[in-house]
């Protein structure tokens, strides 16, 4: 399979704080976007009445399977398509669960994955230190990253970060909040994976890791 990674912009930062996704309305699908194939992310302002979010409901395209754990270093996993109550400290919330993007067109169609810390503290990671996993037969293979670099990310409470992924090469940029991959997946069912420290700290006592399934279909 042939993979590429597109990764800019290191250092260590704070990310702001901004509203969750809210899913509200006619059950249109807000997203963080830069690019073409998405529409805006809907954020709440600081102090208003709706500041604290709640997961979106699962399309139940993955009802029924496993939340898959792939790390061994933290304390629980958290699964978006077994969330099950609609409530979470942090999670990964895809715009989508199934991404059907063309490489013969002039559209470059994406999938966002959106870290939201609705923890009550904040919540520090790496955000170059991603995951993608394939399905396979035999269990989870990794797909990428082959490496990543090591800066460390404060996500404030009521937060986000933001991963959006293509198949080929993306024009948005990366900043604080929002970084951009390009991996050329094949069709299957893929994971995509985060962990990080609740309190923000390297040194914290509760790691949580945030799992996304998804599908990809070309």
């Amino acid at each position: 399979m042939k993979r590429r990674t597109m990764l800019t912009a290191l250092g260590t930062a704070t990310v702001a704080t901004a509203g969750c996704l809210d899913r509200s309305g006619d059950g249109s699908t807000p997203t963080d976007t830069d690019g073409p194939g998405s529409t805006d992310r809907t954020e709440t302002p600081a102090g208003t009445a709706d500041e604290s979010r709640t997961p979106t409901a699962p399309s139940g395209r993955f009802d029924g399977a496993d939340c898959p754990a792939f790390s061994d270093s933290v304390d629980r996993t958290v699964c978006f398509h077994a969330l099950g109550n609609g409530s979470a400290e942090v999670w990964i919330e895809p715009d989508r669960e199934l991404f059907e993007p063309t490489t013969d067109d002039d559209t470059v169609e994406t999938i966002t994955f959106t870290l939201c810390n609705e923890s009550g503290e904040s919540f520090g990671l790496n955000p170059y230190a991603w995951a993608i996993k394939r399905r396979t037969a035999d269990g989870w293979e990794h797909v990428a990253p082959e490496e990543h670099v090591e800066p460390w990310t404060t996500v404030d409470d009521g937060g986000t970060y933001t991963w959006r992924l293509s198949v080929e090469t993306h024009p948005s940029p990366d900043r604080d909040d929002h970084m951009t991959l390009v991996e050329a997946l094949e069709s299957g069912v893929y994971a995509f994976a985060i962990a990080g420290s609740l309190g923000g700290e390297t040194s914290g006592t509760t790691w949580v890791e945030c799992v996304a399934l998804f599908e990809v279909d070309r």
